[in-house]
């Protein structure tokens, strides 16, 4: 299954709230990840722009919306960010297969290489 980060920056209510009561947010996460047939690999809290980051697995992207959009409607979040991660093997068989397609595709180095701005553009 895909493995997903998000950092989320709960509302000020929320934090407030949890400052006077608080509230396993974890436990709560890893119910709406499993209902989904997700899998939560861990959830932490943070310093600086994000207050909570949570490593979970899910089936798919829209499964992987689904849950986002369940933990984000109770108002709770004010905002998330989201990342798929990549474990390395997936990522070195990338690495292979992108050198491996001629697709006549230039870089800009190759394509601009021995030019040299000799200015004198109005």
């Amino acid at each position: 299954m895909p493995i997903f980060m998000t950092e989320a920056k709960l509302s000020e209510e929320s934090l407030a709230v949890l400052s006077n009561k608080p509230s396993d947010r974890k436990k709560e996460v890893k119910k709406v990840i499993d209902a989904y047939g997700g899998k939560l690999i861990n959830l932490y809290w943070m310093f600086g722009e994000y207050d909570i980051i949570t490593i979970y697995e899910a089936p798919d992207n829209s499964v992987a919306m689904a849950i986002l959009m369940t933990l984000s409607a109770g108002g709770n979040v004010a905002s998330h960010r989201s990342t798929i991660l990549v474990p390395n093997d997936q990522a070195m068989k990338a690495m292979k297969l992108a050198g491996s397609k001629p697709t006549g595709y230039r870089s800009l180095r190759k394509e601009w290489a021995g030019w040299r701005d000799e200015g004198g553009e109005s």
